[in-house]
């Protein structure tokens, strides 16, 4: 995260930068020059320094296009690489459940399998008192 801050942060120096660059400080016409100057060329100077505020203007709002441009980029980039983390951490964390799962249907079948194995031990050698009581109770019913 702390990557996502610092871009952020050099993201609005930089606007404010263009900011600065953009709207200078104001210039100042002496009053000395005016009074020499006739009606045509006051108003063709007033005309100049509107072209140039236009061009600056337009100049700014170009560069804040692009910087918004760019930022939105940036967060798009930031976006995409907070979701692929979080991909990988959930792809992580199911592949561990699903280890965890094996390992414990595992351990449950191998229990099932030990106790099979000791029912089927202890029947065999069940198997003969079995036949005795199996034939003492059918010639118990055959004597009756």
């Amino acid at each position: 995260m702390s990557k996502i801050v610092a871009r952020l942060l050099r993201l609005t120096r930089r606007i404010v930068d263009v900011h600065r660059n953009n709207y200078p400080q104001k210039t100042v016409i002496q009053k000395t020059e005016v009074a020499f100057m006739g009606k045509a060329e006051i108003l063709q100077k007033i005309k100049i320094a509107e072209e140039q505020v236009r061009a600056m203007i337009k100049q700014a709002e170009e560069k804040r296009k692009a910087l918004q441009a760019e930022g939105k980029r940036m967060t798009i980039e930031v976006v995409d690489a907070a979701d692929a983390e979080l991909k990988k951490q959930i792809d992580r964390r199911i592949a561990d459940a699903k280890n965890a799962i094996g390992a414990k249907k595992k351990a449950i079948l191998a229990e099932g399998v030990r106790k099979a194995d000791a029912l089927e031990s202890r029947a065999r050698a069940n198997s003969s008192n079995v036949r005795a009581l199996v034939l003492t109770e059918f010639e118990r019913t055959a004597d009756a």
